[in-house]
């Protein structure tokens, strides 16, 4: 288990803690996305490319223990299979005119967009892109989704699975009971009794 932390708002950070993760990864991995699940536009791109440009033969697992918006759930969805928190959800934005309308573009630059049009809306109109191509954007754009409708969607194999962090901290914070102490008395107990006896 990998843990890349959203908090870090440094990418040249981020970007380094992703990638010592997969170069020192073999067929499969688990990436835990911690932190307050929100990135910066283009920040959220670069992560998702770099995810996406690992090997075809490693297998990666992302599970997020956080509630994500926008461009971190395009990185959560670039995992081979994700899970979530079970009581988390994620959230996209709901879809501004800008993104219905047609792109206002120079006729010699057909992909061109007018520099008038804020960085923060190019980036996340190319985000909504990429995460159409894992969930109908637009159906849910605005609203907040939770486990069991990610999981009518097809993005969650298995509805509330268990946080493995969760489950370390429980172990951590409730230390399995000793060893059954009456158990040892009472073998203590008919030893003294049978030296007695004799």
């Amino acid at each position: 288990m990998h843990i890349l932390n959203l908090a870090d708002k440094n990418p040249a950070r981020l970007l380094a803690s992703l990638r010592g993760i997969l170069s020192g990864a073999d067929s499969s991995l688990q990436i835990d996305l911690t932190g307050p699940g929100s990135l910066m536009p283009d920040t959220a791109l670069m992560i998702f490319h770099e995810l996406r440009a690992r090997p075809s033969t490693l297998r990666v697992h992302i599970h997020s223990h956080t509630c994500l918006f926008d461009g971190s759930i395009l990185v959560w969805l670039t995992g081979n299979t994700r899970s979530i928190r079970p009581d988390a959800w994620i959230q996209v934005s709901s879809i501004s005119s800008f993104s219905r309308q047609a792109r206002a573009t120079n006729r010699d630059y057909p992909g061109a967009v007018l520099a008038e049009e804020p960085a923060h809306e190019t980036d996340l109109r190319s985000i909504m892109v990429h995460m159409d191509e894992y969930i109908p954007v637009a159906e849910i754009a605005g609203l907040r989704v939770f486990p069991k409708d990610l999981h009518d969607l097809g993005i969650l194999d298995v509805v509330g699975d268990p946080d493995p962090l969760a489950e370390i901290f429980n172990a951590i914070h409730n230390p399995p009971p000793p060893a059954d102490s009456s158990k040892k008395t009472r073998r203590l107990r008919s030893k003294k009794g049978g030296s007695g006896a004799a």
